[in-house]
Parts: structure tokens; sequence; C-alpha cells
């Protein structure tokens, strides 16, 4: 299935919070940003050129800003030999399945979601059904050559094409596409029976993480240096996860190490921050202040100059479950702060996998 991503008006081009908010939301339903395009402003060109749209794609989604919305609405309209009318307080083409501010319609075998999007306002909700050719799931603990290798008969047998993307060393992302209803569920059951604990479906790890932490009740709390709080920050974006976790500590000081963590200043000194002794005394530090199952602990360098002996890229993770299991890496990796910040974190809640794998065997779906 072919589809586009369409934002039209300036308000939503140079609003980078909202813009985000319209991947999040496509990405719901659509499970991935295909194609996107981008337009200030509507213009005299704008009728020819979503008519040629509609030849190349099965469905285009338009997120358009309140001065753009009644003339695509019109252009919509004409093309589909339509007449507009005002449905709840909205111009919508008569013969559209329609919301408020929102609509979808049908010119040939292209089906067209508009939606009239205001940046102080909730977005309108994404109209029309899609039936997609593809889905995704993670491999975990295995390398991508390995897993290539071992999915290359089942691809053969199932007729389906894949597309991988290492996300981690460990960690791998798998696109698989078929033109044959039915044939990618099978194809996902294959894989289930394949690798067992090692594959989990959907794009994103730390959705069935949670997951299995709210079905077994168990919490986690963080202790984070160079990372900021960005474990935190990526759990708190997931409904329901007051029921697992209460807070944790951003100490990047050496001082809040000592005096929040209970750290010794001596563990601290000459670079110690950046240690396997400092990370694990982060976690016990966080065990004594928050009552959690689990705790994650980052430390390490993630701009991209060297510090305290330490080469940039450099990230020490920690884990540790509340019977004193700990397990710990080391990070070597490449990119901007943002980047190796993303990264540190997401490889500390797969470390999760690794300490407690009996807690994560039993594998469902989580888009």
């Amino acid at each position: 299935m072919k589809h586009l991503l369409f934002i039209i008006g300036d308000e939503l081009i140079i609003h980078p919070h909202y813009k985000d908010y319209i991947f999040r939301r496509y990405e719901e339903k659509f499970h991935e940003i295909d194609e996107l395009k981008i337009q200030s402003k509507s213009d005299k060109e704008l009728p020819f050129f979503l008519e040629k749209l509609t030849h190349s794609y099965d469905f285009i989604t338009i997120f358009s800003s309140p001065q753009n919305y009644s003339i695509i609405a019109k252009i919509l309209a004409t093309l589909s030999d339509d007449n507009l009318v005002l449905k709840e307080q909205t111009l919508v083409p008569d013969r559209s399945l329609s919301a408020a501010n929102s609509f979808v319609c049908a010119l040939d075998a292209c089906r067209i979601n508009l939606l009239n999007v205001d940046t102080s306002e909730k977005m309108p909700p994404l109209l029309g059904d899609v039936a997609l050719d593809y889905d995704f799931f993670c491999l975990f603990g295995i390398d991508e050559e390995s897993a290539l290798l071992l999915l290359e008969t089942l691809t053969r047998s199932f007729k389906v094409n894949i597309k991988t993307s290492k996300l981690l060393e460990n960690l791998t992302l798998v696109k698989v596409i078929s033109h044959e209803n039915g044939t990618i569920e099978s194809f996902l059951q294959g894989v289930q029976k394949l690798f067992g604990a090692k594959v989990f479906l959907g794009k994103n790890p730390l959705n069935f993480i949670v997951s299995k932490l709210l079905e077994r009740g168990l919490k986690i709390s963080f202790a984070e240096s160079c990372t900021g709080g960005l474990c935190a920050s990526m759990l708190t974006q997931i409904e329901g996860v007051s029921g697992i976790f209460e807070g944790s500590i951003v100490s990047y000081s050496n001082r809040l190490k000592h005096e929040w963590l209970g750290i010794s200043e001596g563990i601290l000194e000459g670079g110690g921050e950046y240690s396997e002794r400092c990370v694990y005394f982060m976690l016990k530090g966080i065990f004594k202040t928050a009552k959690c199952d689990f705790a994650l602990a980052l430390s390490g360098v993630a701009g991209e100059g060297d510090e305290g002996g330490m080469k940039a890229g450099t990230i020490l993770i920690g884990a540790m479950f509340r019977d004193g299991a700990y397990l710990q890496e080391i990070l070597h990796l490449r990119g901007d702060r943002p980047f190796i910040q993303k990264q540190a974190a997401l490889a500390a809640f797969c470390l999760l996998l690794k300490l407690k794998p009996e807690i994560f065997n039993n594998l469902e779906s989580h888009q």
C-alpha cells in the first residue's frame, strides 16, 4: 500500500512540537512515514498536483492549516464531482465520511483524508480504514547477519520481502512486506516459532517492555547522568505508566551523585563518575530512594569531545533487580549528543531483557 503524508501551511511546518505530534499520530495509523511532502501554502498549481498524486498513491493524508483548509476542501470536492456542505461546523464534500475538522473522500482508487489543523487545539481524528500490506517486528540478542540467514527460508516459504535496520548491536528492526492477504500473519507466527523469546512484534521495544512491567506490576526507576532524564521521559510518554513509575534521579553533577545517591567522593575522584563502580553504586543508591523492582543507571560521555579520560560516545549502562541480580555493559556510540543519548537509553531498557529474560518471555504484539 502506497501512502503519503502531506503537510500544507507554514504554521504547521515551522512548529517543531506540533509537527512531531503530526508524525506520531500518522505513525499510529500507518506504522511508518513512508513518503512525506511539505508545502508552505496552497497555490494555483495545487489542483493539478493533487490530481497527479492520486494516480501514485492508495491513500493520502493531508494536514492543512486553517488558512488553507477551505481552498483544499473545495479542490477535493471539485475533483470528486461533489458539493461542499457544512457538517459539524466544517465544510466537507457531501458524499465524504466526516468528523469535526476531518473528512475522507475517494478520487478513483485513491482515498484522501483532509484534516483542518489548528496548532492551539487537539488534532482532529484521522479517518479512513487502511489495510496495510506490511508490519514490523524486532529481534533481540542476535546479530543482523545471523538473523537474515535464519529468516531467508521463511521469506521464501511465505513469499514476503523484508527490510532490516540495526537499532543496536543486538537489536534489529525488521519490516515485512507482502501483497497476499494473510501471508504476513502466518509469516510472523513462523518467526515466533523460530526465534522464540528473541522476537517481539511492533517497532518500539519500550512498548513491549512496559507492557510486561505493567502486566506483572513491577516498578522501575532510574539514576541518570549523561542522558539527563531521557529514560524517565521516554517511559512517561506511554499511557498508564503511573502504575509502575514513581520517579527517578537525574544526578548530572558529582555533587548530586554523592549527596542524592550516596556515592563516596573517593569513587568519583579523577573521572571516577565514568566507571563501573560508579554505575553500580548509582543503582544501589536509587534502590535506597525509590521502592522499585528494577533500576537502570547510565553514565558516560554523550558529547562529541573526550572527557575525563573517556572517549566521546562511551556510555556505561547498568540494570539491577530487587534481588541483587546485576548486569552492566559499556557502549561505544557515534553521533551527536541527542542521538547518543537516545541510543544509550534504548540500550539500557533492553538490558532488562538480558537481566531477567523470564519476566519478558510471554511475547505478544505491541505496536
